[in-house]
């Protein structure tokens, strides 16, 4: 007997017991004892004794049609939510880049000064991942994102009034602060509410939303700031900040407190191994810390954010700078990529996944393989520095992107199914950490190679080895392990 649906990983990967992916040794023989459990759509199905969570039979495909249409579609609402909670995020983030020129023009900064200010956020939001992912563990989502929404409208607020560049530099470090358990908060969330068959649309959703942000924010940012001045753009992301405070104390609870959750879908999401929401403490984190997957898995995802936020931070001023774009033009003309990108994380890192894994393909092969193609084609941002025309460099921007968005809720959903019990905070915020340290020296170097070599192409091309690096990584972390490395300890610190 095979003990997976379709599109669940195996359940020793969800509780770290140190087996690799492709490893099918530890997988409980048909002779294990049994006990029964409730029929699922009409269909009886087996699970272990010892309960692993997750584990059932393969159902028939009517069956598992079943499984997946349960009636209640309250997990998607809360999915919703959490987009719209990343959507004010990067609305926040990105209001700096949208005003970098306005800024540095009104202050004097030269481009390495610049890029001082604009990866300010990073490196206070660097810093707080690790705490943030335990906090995360211990105090819940909904708890700690009602403190942090409220002080990314202070962070905004305080940005539109300052009086010269230290303030500045304060107020977006107090945002890298608040904004820190954001996404943290948001993977242990998609846990926590999805079912694995649906782990890949759901964290396609609020990853999604950061592309989407990005399509969005930056074209009304620069109608805000070119009509009323760039401060005016802080105090509309404070405003949107300060109402989605008000949205989610109203509307989030994890699924055991949420009352109004209809039985069925409880029961779907449950049996669908979706994790649950135990606080967890300094002992689950230093499990997580221990794992050699892990700390390659977080490494390669470092290489797609620094590749990912150096277009984000910098696209608007490499545009004004290089092809002498205005700003209003350079915002729409930023919109595009990301556009493109959301769309592509959607369809592919999203829908596709979750198809292919549901049809019985191996759900570690489907996701390396998207991983490190995605990576590999957002190398292709080497050839925006050299092209000729904005439209050609948008072009090339939007290749990049889509590739990186397809990996993107590929390498999200990998905490919320490698964490031990109570960490998926803590792993999510190591994985975050060393990707936002790598974001802010990206920031930072970027500025640095463009004021010595005169263009963006060097900044760029550096990028593309970084991504070379996480294709390596994600390759090697992902990859099958033959039956006959069946010892646990060897397999968990290994890689």
């Amino acid at each position: 007997m095979r003990w997976r649906v379709p599109g669940a990983p195996p359940p020793f990967l969800d509780t770290f017991d140190g087996c690799r992916p492709g490893n099918r040794s530890s997988v409980r023989p048909a002779s294990a004892p049994m006990r029964s459990s409730p029929p699922v759509g009409g269909h009886p199905q087996a699970v272990p004794a010892d309960g692993w969570p997750g584990a059932q039979a393969r159902l028939t495909r009517k069956g598992w049609r079943t499984l997946v249409e349960p009636r209640g579609r309250t997990r998607w609402a809360i999915g919703g939510l959490l987009a719209g909670g990343i959507v004010v995020n990067f609305l926040d983030r990105t209001a700096i880049s949208v005003a970098s020129s306005s800024i540095a023009d009104e202050f004097g900064l030269d481009l390495q000064q610049l890029g001082v200010v604009l990866s300010a956020f990073t490196w206070s939001y660097c810093l707080v991942q690790l705490p943030a992912g335990m906090l995360v563990d211990i105090l819940g989502v909904s708890r700690l994102t009602r403190i942090a929404s409220a002080l990314w409208a202070v962070a905004g607020l305080l940005t539109a009034v300052a009086g010269g560049v230290g303030p500045i530099i304060l107020a977006r470090l107090l945002l890298g602060v608040a904004e820190g358990p954001s996404m943290v908060g948001a993977s242990k969330a998609t846990a926590a509410w999805f079912p694995v068959s649906e782990r890949g649309m759901a964290t396609a959703l609020f990853d999604g939303a950061t592309k989407l942000a990005n399509m969005v924010s930056f074209p009304v940012l620069a109608f805000v700031m070119s009509e009323w001045g760039w401060r005016a753009g802080f105090l509309f992301s404070a405003a949107v900040s300060l109402l989605f405070t008000v949205v989610w104390w109203w509307g989030y609870r994890d699924p055991s407190e949420y009352r109004s959750l209809r039985p069925a879908e409880r029961e779907f999401i449950l049996r669908g191994g979706a994790r649950d929401t135990d606080r967890g403490g300094l002992r689950q984190f230093r499990s997580a810390l221990r794992s050699g997957r892990v700390w390659t898995v977080a490494c390669g995802f470092a290489c797609y954010g620094y590749t990912i936020n150096i277009v984000l931070t910098w696209m608007p001023e490499f545009l004004q700078r290089e092809f002498h774009v205005r700003l209003l033009q350079s915002g729409f003309y930023s919109m595009v990529p990301w556009a493109i990108a959301t769309v592509a994380e959607l369809a592919v890192g999203g829908w596709l996944v979750d198809r292919l894994i549901r049809r019985g393909r191996d759900p570690w092969v489907v996701r390396r393989t998207v991983l490190t193609c995605g990576l590999a084609l957002g190398g292709t941002i080497g050839a925006a520095g050299s092209a000729g025309s904005p439209a050609v460099a948008v072009c090339w921007m939007s290749v990049s992107l889509a590739g990186l968005a397809i990996a993107a809720p590929v390498a999200w959903a990998l905490p919320g199914l490698l964490a031990p019990p109570g960490a998926v905070g803590a792993v999510s915020g190591l994985m975050n950490f060393l990707n936002t340290a790598a974001t802010a020296g990206g920031v930072l170097l970027t500025g640095w190679l463009a004021q010595m070599t005169g263009s963006f192409d060097a900044p760029f091309l550096f990028a593309v080895a970084v991504l070379a690096v996480g294709v390596a990584l994600y390759w090697r972390a992902l990859r099958p392990v033959p039956v006959r490395e069946q010892d646990p300890a060897r397999q968990l610190h290994k890689v």
